[in-house]
Formats: structure tokens, C-alpha cells, sequence
């Protein structure tokens, strides 16, 4: 069986990776509202420039990023409408912009009603963060300064280790263990039952894009990142994360939000508090987030955030489901 293995850029794997999942716009306006609704927020390796742009006209969105541009002591306005992109991909950044543009969108939509009757929350990895300040377990503002934490602790975390990411495209879960214990690496995303990304050292990656020749996957794309994310190569970065995340005062929201760690709804706010931090070594398990939503009887997503990799997303874990990225929902009002 032929594979097909080669290096990719986090933009070049999104459009490779996705281009073929995303359906044509419908002529008529979404029927966001009418069904079971969830919102979605991106998470790191979405952002791109001109991400925002939609909403350029909002105060709300205007303000958050002024918020963060003062945590970051930089102007994130002008990196996330204009680039340049090496600036906005920088882990440190990325993460409060996708934060701050995530959450600026969502009260956006909110405030002109765009978003009646949600029934459950739920982010990618960094996107968690916005999907609780979203659904009001903390205020945006105290999350900012733990957002910026949380990405220069895994900036520095890059910075000590070697590792990298591997996506896999098919095969099974079994030969994905197969693989990782032949390795040495971890799996970190579950995003689809096609698709599964693992992590780990940059000797192990070299390896692995070897030996998935002798397994069923139809491609294996080194991802073009800086670190192992989602793996145990993060653990310095998690445990000088929790004595801060430890001092977050955090509400146990009334709407469901679902946790990467998990895939279920948080119970309370202790359990917030410590998935939080265990997230950031815990592989994603967005497969898992999917398939409660649709258990809850949720068929209609909203994605706010930088584009549409988790619309893509959706239809890949419950096919039934209309999902719109925001930029949509604003067009088809004329808001």
C-alpha cells in the first residue's frame, strides 16, 4: 500500500487536510436556533491573518483584543487583522489571540442575538479556555493572564525538549498503540475516527513516518510545530501551570461544557480547575466531545474562532449535523 508521507506547515495541513470535508455554503441562512445548538471554539494551529476581520466593526470584539494586547504588551489587533503570520503562529501569542478573537466573536453573535438557545460548549485544546469563559465558569479577563501563562510555559516547555506531531490519517486504534509502543510516542488527539495525531520526541516521529508503512493508514503528515503537545514532553509546562490555575475562582457553569480531557461535561468547578491542567499533557479527546453533543441531541454548530477546521470536524464525527463557521452566521443576517 502506497502512503504518502511528507512534511507540512500547520496552514498547508489544514487546507490539505480539510479542503475536501467542508460542504459548499447553502444559498438559504443557517438554521442556527432551530435545532439543538453548540458553539465551538478554535484551537492552536486555526489562527491565521485576518482572523477577526469579520467582526472588525464590533466594539465587543475591539475591546477584548485591547484587553489582551495590554497582557501581551504588544498590539494584537494589528497581528491578528494584518500579520505577519510568524508573529501570530508564535505559541506565546497564538494562544491569547485565539482566545480573545474566540471570545470576542461569541459575545459579538450573543449580543445581536444570533446565538438563541445553546444547549452545550466546547473548545479545541486552547479553545476550552474560551468555551468555559464563554459559558461563564470565569470572567475573560481573569482567564487572559492564565491563557498568556499557559503559553509561554508551553513555549518554554518546546524550547527544552525536542519533540514533534505526527498525523495520522485511517488505519486503527490498535495499530495507532502498535505504533506508539514501536516509538515511544504518545497519541494526543483524537479528533475523528479517521484521524488521530500522536506525539513524542523527534527521534520517534522520524520513525514513525517509517514504520506506518507496514500499517493500513492512508497518510501519516508530520505536523510543522514547534513541540509534543499533548504529551508527557509538557509536564514541566502543566505543573508550574496548576498552582496558578489553582488560583482562578471558577464557577461551575449552567450550560454544559465539555472537557478535552474527558470528553464529557465539567461536574463543578474543582473538576475545572484540575482537567485544566491536566489538559495540556491528557491527549484531546474531541472524537469523544463529538459523540456526547450528539448523544445530547445536539445537530447544529456554531465555530467562533479563526475559520473552520472544527466545522470540518463535525461533519466527520456526526455527518447529519449543520455546523457554520461565524462568519457565515453574520453574513446570512446582514449583521
Amino acid at each position: 500500500m502506497h502512503i504518502s508521507v511528507k512534511t507540512a506547515s500547520i496552514d498547508e495541513l489544514l487546507r490539505q487536510m480539510w479542503q475536501n470535508l467542508f460542504l459548499p455554503l447553502h444559498a438559504s441562512p443557517p438554521t442556527w436556533g432551530r435545532m439543538a445548538s453548540g458553539v465551538l471554539f478554535s484551537g492552536q494551529g486555526a489562527q491565521r491573518v485576518g482572523m477577526g476581520s469579520e467582526c472588525a466593526d464590533s466594539a465587543i470584539l475591539c475591546t477584548c483584543l485591547a484587553q489582551a494586547s495590554d497582557v501581551l504588551h504588544l498590539d494584537l489587533q494589528k497581528i491578528c487583522f494584518e500579520g505577519p503570520q510568524e508573529e501570530l503562529t508564535r505559541t506565546d501569542v497564538c494562544q491569547v489571540a485565539l482566545y480573545a478573537v474566540g471570545y470576542g466573536i461569541f459575545k459579538t453573535l450573543a449580543d445581536r442575538g444570533l446565538l438563541p438557545d445553546v444547549t452545550c460548549y466546547a473548545g479545541l485544546s486552547l479553545g476550552e479556555w474560551t468555551a468555559l469563559a464563554a459559558a461563564g465558569a470565569f470572567a475573560f479577563e481573569d482567564g487572559l493572564p492564565l491563557v498568556a501563562l499557559r503559553g509561554r510555559l508551553m513555549d518554554e516547555a518546546c524550547r527544552r525538549t525536542s519533540g514533534g506531531m505526527l498525523s495520522l490519517i485511517g488505519g486503527t486504534r490498535d495499530e495507532i498503540s502498535i505504533l506508539c509502543r514501536q516509538t515511544g510516542l504518545y497519541p494526543s488527539n483524537f479528533n475523528a475516527p479517521d484521524q488521530v495525531v500522536i506525539s513524542g520526541a523527534t527521534a520517534g516521529i522520524t520513525a514513525a513516518t517509517e514504520l506506518v508503512k507496514n500499517f493500513s493508514f492512508r497518510r501519516a503528515i508530520p505536523l510543522n510545530v514547534a513541540g509534543a503537545y499533548h504529551s508527557p514532553l509538557m509536564a514541566e509546562a502543566r505543573e508550574a501551570f496548576r498552582p496558578e490555575v489553582d488560583r482562578l475562582k471558577i464557577r461551575k457553569p449552567s450550560i454544559d461544557v465539555f472537557s478535552n480531557v474527558t470528553g464529557r461535561p465539567h461536574e463543578s468547578s474543582d473538576d475545572i480547575r484540575h482537567l485544566l491542567v491536566e489538559q495540556i499533557t491528557a491527549p484531546v479527546q474531541w472524537e469523544t466531545c463529538m459523540q456526547t453533543a450528539a448523544a445530547l441531541g445536539v445537530n447544529s454548530f456554531c465555530e467562533c474562532g479563526a475559520g473552520k477546521v472544527l466545522v470540518g470536524l463535525v461533519k466527520k464525527n456526526i455527518p447529519s449535523a449543520d455546523a457554520y463557521e461565524a462568519g457565515k452566521l453574520l453574513g446570512a443576517t446582514g449583521q
